[in-house]
């Protein structure tokens, strides 16, 4: 969260005798406007120094908490929990302050049906379907979910089938987990792996592969974004604020 208040609003306000009942609304709108530059700023910086640039739900992650006459503080805070998605802190947090990531809502998922070893995250594997900004396509995220889902159900039929490649060639792909310490499977890394089956043989993938949380350095510098942007906008901001609330005022 960054929080900017004006201090001695009552000095200020003495010193502009006259329009001392103008100020505070002059001084709140002021602030707003500065709270949404800093937001406008933080963004900036995302699309800047993230790599394949930030998704659509990082760029919403911060909101604006207006000031008003009788706080006189505006305040840009990372938001509460979309619905039904995974809270802003939770999944970008680290960006802001720097620590070990916070789990997603697909790794308790997979920890609570005991996929995912207790303490454990995911990170992509050496084959996982990336989009341009290192995510897992979504789509892909779905259906491996879904076929996970259905081997903990006890259902048998746990492929999707396809064609692909230059011959359309029906592939069934199916998903396996190798958990740490797994003798049927120690050639392979503990993680999720895709299964493909077709005419010509069979071949796995490596997805997700199961690690210990990782500590992330503070990627950006809240504080200082905002003291930059704050005293790029406020002055020019409040002068226009306080001219309209006197020309308000007069009329």
């Amino acid at each position: 969260m960054i929080a900017a208040r004006i201090e001695n609003l009552p000095a200020l306000t003495a010193a502009l005798r006259g329009y001392g009942s103008q100020i505070p609304f002059a001084m709140a709108v002021a602030l707003t406007s500065s709270a949404h530059a800093v937001n406008r700023s933080i963004q900036a910086e995302m699309r800047s120094d993230i790599s394949g640039g930030p998704t659509p739900y990082t760029l919403r992650s911060f909101q604006v908490t207006p000031a008003t006459k009788q706080t006189q503080q505006a305040v840009v805070g990372l938001k509460t929990a979309p619905a039904g998605g995974t809270p802003y802190e939770q999944a970008i947090g680290h960006l802001f302050r720097g620590g070990v990531r916070r789990f997603k809502r697909l790794e308790g998922w997979l920890e609570q049906i005991g996929i995912l070893p207790s303490g454990q995250q995911i990170v992509p594997g050496s084959r996982a379907p990336l989009d341009r900004r290192g995510n897992v396509k979504l789509a892909e995220v779905k259906e491996m979910v879904g076929i996970l889902a259905a081997s903990k159900r006890g259902l048998r039929n746990l492929r999707s089938y396809r064609r692909a490649g230059r011959g359309k060639e029906q592939k069934a792909l199916g998903f396996f987990v190798v958990r740490p310490g797994d003798p049927a499977a120690s050639h392979l890394a503990p993680g999720i792996w895709r299964r493909i089956d077709s005419a010509a043989g069979s071949a796995v993938e490596q997805w997700f592969v199961f690690a210990s949380p990782g500590r992330y350095s503070q990627q950006f510098d809240l504080e200082k974004i905002a003291d930059e942007s704050v005293a790029r906008t406020f002055p020019a901001a409040f002068q226009a604020a306080l001219d309209k609330a006197i020309a308000t005022a007069r009329s």
